[in-house]
């Protein structure tokens, strides 16, 4: 007996209109959790009332300053469904994807300036020269 590598189709495959059912092989898990950098901010802005005030940045800044000239190339890698999200996000608002990550780092800056790094005179002064 031979056996052939495709499967026989018969009527009793086919499924009349509104007699379909979910299959019960294959049953898909969840997907993966992305995370989300704003799930901290949105958790501190629930509690911005009751905070107290950033405290005032200790001494100069001159140690920032030099960790932050240290002129060392940088990327970063992104998940497949990052990167496939992003493609498609560039091509829904016909831009490219090196604008939306631009946009995307100057918010995420724009928001530490006014809540972890507020306290800090130096970035403060970077950010509203920006």
């Amino acid at each position: 007996m031979t056996t052939s590598p495709f499967a026989s189709l018969h009527s009793s495959l086919l499924v009349r209109k509104g007699a379909a059912v979910p299959s019960p092989a294959g049953t898909r898990t969840a997907p993966e959790a992305v995370f989300d950098p704003y799930s901290i901010a949105r958790r501190d802005a629930s509690d911005a009332d009751t905070a107290p005030p950033p405290q005032p940045h200790p001494g100069p800044c001159d140690a920032h300053h030099e960790a932050a000239a240290a002129d060392e190339d940088f990327g970063f890698a992104l998940s497949d469904q990052q990167d496939r999200r992003l493609r498609l996000a560039a091509a829904k608002l016909d831009t490219t994807r090196e604008q939306l990550l631009s946009e995307a780092v100057d918010n995420l800056l724009n928001h530490l300036a006014e809540t972890e790094l507020a306290a800090c005179s130096c970035y403060r002064a970077m950010a509203d020269s920006s």
